[in-house]
């Protein structure tokens, strides 16, 4: 750890450099002029009156030392005495547990618990001891202050703690100082505006991705007939979405033909595996010189970095495929509209179209920047996905309210669609080619989501409950002023308490935050994508994660997938449940689920 992580500040003691620099130089011309002297044998005592220069140097040392205590005396006695001068509070220390020597065992048994204690006992701002460091925890309104403040920055946090720039660094070779420019820039102008588009194609992977991974999850462990359908046992549902999800953004990433290869799909699944294990992610309770020399002995054979040759060399024939038809539409003659509809629109290509623009330097290097993409969105949605199919299991109630929002919805749209192309076709008018085929009456659209009230909830309020109570690392760059008076020293490493703002505020959750309701934010035009102090899964501020829409369909969709599916999700132990409803650092247990389908 570079930063000294320290909380009460001393005042300013004026002590001139130089004059502190000059008895060190006597003291060494001393020592060197006795040494030598001794050496030669020139060394001797003096008349008395007189003295060597060693002694000479030594009472200079003396008077100048002597000096500089009566300063700092008279500085220290001057800031106690001060009428104007008020210090600031110090950040109290939240207290052990007897026979606890941190605070890691009693918050990882019961967060919310543990942090209503923090709270009773030291106030919004305070200090804990976890993760081998002295953390300063802020809560209630002081969150905002920490996200909204450039003194405080998560990108430091995560880069002091983990060298994470540095290792991520060495995938790229473009853009390595533009502070995520580059990937915010593909994220807002082409991934997000984009998301109705690119909607048919996850869904369309997002389904052949769970028929294929059920089969697979199955076939080896038992499948009985039950009352109204069969059951199946998955023993690791997780990989299940972990292949859903990376299939599905694959494809949006990188296009059908490259997704279909399964290195590639690998390659979207694994990343995250293989930057945690080498960051730590997994166990933060690691001390740091551990986490130091992993990513040293990680540095020259970054498992990110053949990760990225993979994708290279996936994508380099299919690119030369598109600039072959492209030659030969534009050869051709090829009107517009025409050219424009046989051309990708995948991310890949779009990267492509903008090379210089963004300062590309190879195909290895736009591949780079793609894997900075994964490492950002596939983990997120997977997690959201996860947990909420866990939240299916836990709350099997839901089950039949989103499979009925569903068929009413999909209902609706198709009516509509009916309705429309009727209209028209009495009117003399032509049909629209997205209107004319009825087989798409009843596809999962971006639409038909966004008019999933019950789902829209659901989603929110399983993130609100299950993110980490403490979470987003930051670390000051400078010392600042919290609105309280409190200082926070420069270095400090700083923790969001959402326990204050997710469980204990009823005033943005409404009665009884601290409970799991999944119809809490049902018109209330709250969707899991609009964040503030009050619900921090994404973080706030100008840092706020830019991909959470894409996160968002992709969960939703695969959760309507899910219910449309299945009828029942169950623990296959019971015990398990309770575990698994919160994030807990390093916390990689799945537990096994039984599906009911439909059939």
């Amino acid at each position: 750890m570079i930063g000294v992580l320290y909380v009460n500040t001393l005042p300013t003691v004026p002590v001139d450099a130089f004059s502190l620099l000059v008895p060190i130089l006597l003291a060494l011309v001393s020592v060197t002029y006795i040494a030598f002297s001794k050496m030669l044998g020139t060394h001797h005592s003096y008349p008395q009156g007189e003295q060597s220069l060693s002694k000479t140097c030594f009472d200079v040392l003396v008077n100048i030392l002597d000096q500089q205590r009566k300063k700092i005396a008279i500085s220290l006695s001057n800031y106690n005495t001060q009428p104007n001068k008020s210090r600031p509070p110090p950040i109290p220390m939240v207290s052990l547990r007897p026979g606890d020597r941190t605070h890691d065992k009693e918050y990882h048994e019961n967060q919310d618990k543990f942090l209503t204690r923090c709270l009773a006992e030291a106030g919004p701002v305070f200090k804990l001891s976890m993760h081998h460091l002295q953390i300063i925890v802020v809560s209630d309104e002081y969150i905002r202050e920490m996200f909204l403040n450039e003194n405080f920055s998560n990108v430091d946090a995560l880069n002091e703690l983990m060298g994470v720039k540095t290792f991520l660094h060495m995938l790229i070779k473009s853009g390595k100082n533009n502070d995520a420019r580059i990937q915010n820039s593909i994220i807002l102008e082409h991934l997000t505006p984009n998301l109705g588009k690119y909607q048919a194609e996850m869904v369309g992977a997002l389904e052949s991705a769970l028929v294929k991974e059920f089969r697979l999850s199955t076939e080896k462990v038992y499948e009985k007939e039950s009352q109204g359908g069969k059951e199946r046992l998955v023993m690791n549902p997780v990989a299940i979405f972990e292949s859903m999800v990376g299939k599905s953004t694959s494809t949006v990433f990188m296009g059908a033909e490259v997704a279909n290869n399964p290195e590639v799909l690998e390659t979207f699944v694994m990343s995250m595996h293989d930057f945690a294990n080498v960051m730590g992610l997994n166990d933060l309770d690691l001390p740091f010189w551990r986490r130091w020399l992993n990513l040293k002995l990680n540095y020259f054979n970054n498992p990110l970095k053949r990760r990225v040759q993979i994708l290279a060399k996936a994508a380099t024939p299919v690119i030369l495929e598109r600039r072959q038809r492209e030659a030969r539409l534009i050869n051709e003659s090829a009107d517009a509209p025409e050219f424009l509809k046989q051309r990708p629109h995948d991310i890949l290509q779009k990267m492509l179209d903008r090379f210089d623009e963004y300062g590309f330097i190879d195909l290895e290097d736009i591949c780079g920047h793609i894997m900075l993409l994964i490492l950002t969105s596939v983990h997120t949605t997977i997690d959201a996905s996860t947990a909420m199919v866990y939240y299916l299991a836990a709350y099997p109630e839901t089950i039949p309210v989103l499979h009925r929002e569903q068929v009413q919805v999909l209902d609706a749209i198709q009516q509509e669609r009916q309705q429309e192309r009727s209209s028209r076709l009495e009117k003399g008018l032509e049909v629209n080619v997205d209107l004319l085929d009825p087989a798409h009456d009843r596809d999962l659209t971006s639409a038909a989501l966004k008019r999933m009230i019950h789902l829209e909830s659901f989603q929110r309020e399983v993130l609100r409950c299950r993110t980490e109570a403490l979470t987003h690392f930051h670390m000051a760059r400078k010392e600042t002023l919290l609105s309280n008076g409190m200082v926070i020293p420069t270095y400090s490493m700083m923790l969001a308490n959402l326990t204050s703002t997710h469980a204990n505020n009823s005033a943005a959750h409404g009665p009884n935050p601290g409970e799991f309701q999944p119809w809490r934010y049902v018109g209330t035009h709250k969707t899991m994508t609009k964040v503030g102090v009050d619900y921090l899964p994404f973080g706030m501020g100008k840092h706020v994660c830019p991909g959470r829409f894409m996160a968002s369909q992709q969960s939703k969709t695969l959760v309507s997938l899910i219910v449309s599916k299945f009828e029942k999700i169950a623990f296959h132990d019971p015990s398990q449940a309770a575990h698994v409803l919160r994030t807990q650092y390093g916390d990689v247990s799945k537990p096994a689920l039984v599906f009911t389908s439909r059939e």
